[in-house]
């Protein structure tokens, strides 16, 4: 018989057993102090985690940890914080995004050079709005390929 692995879903209350990676039971905590293995439509009772232990062969092991998801960038281009509603702007070709959930104020991801009254500027995420206003360039990945721009427009 192999080692089932009983992984935990509610911490000290509950586990899914597997047994190479299928899962074919679960254990319960009970009120009294012991435990119940579920398995196949049958109930077993135990007192103890070492009855279950040398019975059964499992091992107990610990939470799977969930992998966050990588908010630090949008489309690829860098931004600041937590990103939500994200959607590529076909038209303009600019990654924007939501810094809340239900917010109505977009931005736009990555480094951008903005004409503000007739100054070269600048902006990493700037508005959505302020994009629709002035002449900008961008969106750029990086600070040193905004940086490369600039001095473009000043030569």
């Amino acid at each position: 018989m192999s080692e089932l692995i009983a992984t935990p879903v509610v911490k000290n209350k509950f586990w899914v057993v597997e047994d190479r990676g299928e899962k074919i039971a679960t254990i319960q905590a009970r009120e009294d102090g012991g435990f119940v293995y579920v398995h196949d439509e049958q109930r077993e009772y135990f007192t103890s985690t070492r009855d279950l232990k040398q019975k059964l062969n499992i091992k107990f092991g610990s939470p799977v940890k969930k992998k966050k998801e990588d908010t630090s960038n949008v489309y690829g281009f860098p931004i600041k914080g937590r990103a939500y509603n994200q959607v590529f702007d076909l038209v303009r070709k600019l990654p924007v995004y939501t810094k809340l959930p239900k917010s109505r104020s977009c931005y736009c991801a990555g480094y951008y050079l903005i004409n503000l009254n007739g100054t070269w500027t600048k902006s990493f995420c700037p508005k959505s709005i302020t994009i629709n206003r002035y002449q900008y360039y961008g969106p750029y990945v990086s600070a040193v390929e905004l940086d490369k721009k600039l001095e473009e427009l000043y030569e």
